[in-house]
């Protein structure tokens, strides 16, 4: 399987730069998802590694080989598309079979692959359906079937789960990752949906404005996000003002915290972030956050999300579903230490 190198690509539209000075490096197997909000680039990312539109500037590299010049049927590349682009005269295994038909591989060859990546995508017994005669998860399963087919190098996936209801989604993002690890297909993955990235990638690239914010693994990049859009962006985050007063404390709006860092690496005004989880229940006096007023009580089944106001400043905290409060009751909470983040 191919690895991916993306250097310093550029793609500009009428005085609009979609994509500014990305690089990036997938290596052989690896699933990595691009990361943002709509209008930050990563669909023109994906469609410039597929060859649908050529960069304005920078190289695209599939394992050590110069791409810019090759056009898209030559690249070896599947792509998975939002629409699910099936043709709906066509029978589940006259999709599937389309790829190959058109690379003219032998009848025996195709009927051999076509049947393997059926089984795969647990397809078996609907082959002579049309796409209307499909749900919407087994629509996306056959266009998945059709991507794998043709044994591309390099997988791209541009939002292909966001046309199912919530639960099918959790059910076929599993299976796409569970699919791409048996395979060892080098996947790039486009999504808005952070909690879709977080659960099936290895390593997640956050995009903002054409650039690339911060790439990480799923648990770095929760967990020490670098700025302020990576915090709050990347689920919920409690983003704080702070001034370094000595010793690692920092002195906020809203408390004093101590922060797990080298006291001389802190100095003058700062942001300070941690995540609504992180803020327990202060069973003393000893809170980081004394006096917090209760504005919203937000009960989300296996957790209560509690909006609380201190200084004029809205946090979010994640208790146990069986606490109690109700809105004006007056909370403390504590902070640890090792969960503040010092942000951008």
């Amino acid at each position: 399987m191919s690895g991916l190198r993306l250097a310093n690509l550029v793609r500009r539209y009428a005085g609009f730069t979609a994509v500014d000075d990305l690089s990036l490096e997938v290596g052989n197997g690896e699933f990595v998802t691009l990361l943002g909000p709509s209008g930050c680039g990563k669909t023109t990312t994906l469609r410039m590694v597929a060859g649908f539109i050529a960069p304005d500037g920078g190289d695209i590299w599939f394992d050590g080989r110069r791409m810019n010049d090759v056009p898209a049927h030559r690249r070896n590349t599947a792509m998975v598309f939002q629409s699910y682009a099936l043709f709906p005269h066509m029978t589940v295994v006259e999709n599937v079979a389309f790829g190959l038909r058109m690379r003219k591989l032998p009848m025996a060859q195709q009927s051999q692959r076509i049947n393997q990546a059926l089984e795969m995508v647990s397809l078996r017994g609907l082959e002579k359906r049309r796409p209307g005669q499909l749900s919407g998860g087994q629509q996306q399963r056959v266009a998945l079937a059709r991507a794998i087919v043709t044994q591309p190098d390099i997988l791209l996936c541009d939002e292909p789960l966001s046309n199912l209801d919530a639960k099918l989604r959790e059910k076929v993002r599993l299976e796409i990752r569970e699919l791409q690890r048996r395979l060892g297909i080098t996947t790039l993955y486009v999504t808005h949906d952070q909690a879709e990235a977080l659960a099936i990638s290895d390593r997640i690239v956050v995009m903002n404005g054409g650039r690339i914010e911060q790439v990480g693994d799923p648990n770095f990049i929760y967990r020490s996000p670098r700025t302020s859009f990576v915090a709050d962006f990347l689920g919920a985050a409690n983003i704080v003002a702070a001034r370094a007063i000595g010793n690692g404390v920092m002195e906020s709006p809203v408390g004093q915290f101590k922060i797990e860092c080298e006291p001389s690496m802190i100095a003058g005004n700062v942001k300070l972030s941690w995540r609504p989880e992180d803020m327990m229940i202060a069973t003393n006096a000893s809170g980081n956050v004394t006096g917090a007023r209760v504005r919203n009580v937000i009960f989300r089944g296996n957790l209560t999300e509690l909006v609380v106001e201190k200084a004029n400043q809205v946090l979010r905290a994640h208790v146990d579903s069986d606490f109690r409060a109700s809105e004006g009751d007056t909370l403390d909470f504590t902070v640890a230490e090792n969960r503040i983040r010092i942000i951008e």
